[in-house]
């Protein structure tokens, strides 16, 4: 999305804005990006095997639409508290514990994964949150003015992030990671029937839960309308139990059971819809 276009949409209505994002990207994947098409086709029949070819073309049309929403919804959603577009399911069992003891916040890939961040900020609930930046550099000011605009504070993805992460656990504060991730094209998570594996940020969770205490909650969000969102927010739950040292691999195949049903609920508005589902070696 380029800046002019950014600009442009900063001046529309919301709901404008969000429609125009998605008709950029719906008109402009099959010749800039050809390959996203076919990928996002094959892992919807792995999927789904029993949808019929007229049912997964209408997927990868919700693919696209979403995709190219959330880029649009970037420019004008400062806006989307004041104007009334979330439904919140949640929330204040989650402010009951946000900020009285450390918490990992899940954030998922579906719907705008983005609207927590006004959402928290509005609630009162400072953020900090793991953040691996996009390799456009427009796309990265976009994404960390937008953070920043919401008060969250940005991590980096690697040891110093991990380190300052467990800080701030420490410190009870709410932090959020993405378990469900691409690298190079490769999903990370969730696992949909391979091996579990210490490569991503599942076993990053684990790791700074382990050494925290911290409980886990899991943010997702649902476009259940054009431009209008749900957001839920789980009740907390914790790793379990071990006597002597954890076993990360179990720990990442615990989390997983929590994350990959949601996402495999909507999975037509999963970012990472196009990503290989290539076994990965821990």
């Amino acid at each position: 999305m380029s800046a002019l276009l950014h600009g442009l949409m900063k001046r529309m209505p919301s709901d404008w804005a969000s429609a125009f994002g998605s008709f950029i990207v719906r008109k402009s994947v099959p010749y800039t990006r050809p390959g996203i098409i076919p990928n996002a086709k094959a892992n919807l029949k792995r999927h789904k095997p029993e949808a019929t070819e007229a049912e997964l073309e209408a997927m990868v049309a919700q693919f696209l639409d979403g995709v190219g929403r959330l880029m649009g919804e970037y420019a004008v959603m400062e806006r989307f508290i004041a104007e009334g577009r979330f439904e919140v399911e949640g929330l204040e069992a989650f402010r009951a514990v946000a900020g009285q003891e450390p918490i990992i916040a899940f954030g998922l890939h579906t719907g705008n994964w983005e609207t927590f961040g006004p959402l928290f900020q509005h609630a009162g609930i400072p953020l900090t949150s793991f953040y691996a930046p996009p390799e456009d550099p427009f796309e990265r000011e976009i994404a960390e003015t937008s953070r920043a605009n919401f008060g969250v504070e940005l991590l980096s993805p690697d040891a110093s992030g991990a380190r300052e992460g467990l800080r701030r656990l420490r410190q009870k504060r709410v932090v959020m990671i993405f378990p469900d991730e691409a690298r190079g094209g490769q999903s990370m998570a969730p696992l949909f029937g391979r091996a579990p594996h210490d490569k991503g940020n599942l076993a990053i969770a684990a790791r700074l839960a382990r050494h925290s205490g911290a409980r886990f909650v899991i943010c997702h969000s649902e476009r259940i309308a054009p431009c209008r969102f749900k957001l839920n927010i789980s009740a907390p739950f914790a790793l379990p139990m071990v006597s002597g040292k954890a076993d990360v691999l179990a720990d990442v195949a615990y989390l997983n059971g929590f994350i990959e049903p949601v996402i495999a609920r909507n999975i037509p508005r999963w970012y990472f819809l196009d990503d290989s589902l290539a076994e990965i070696s821990s």
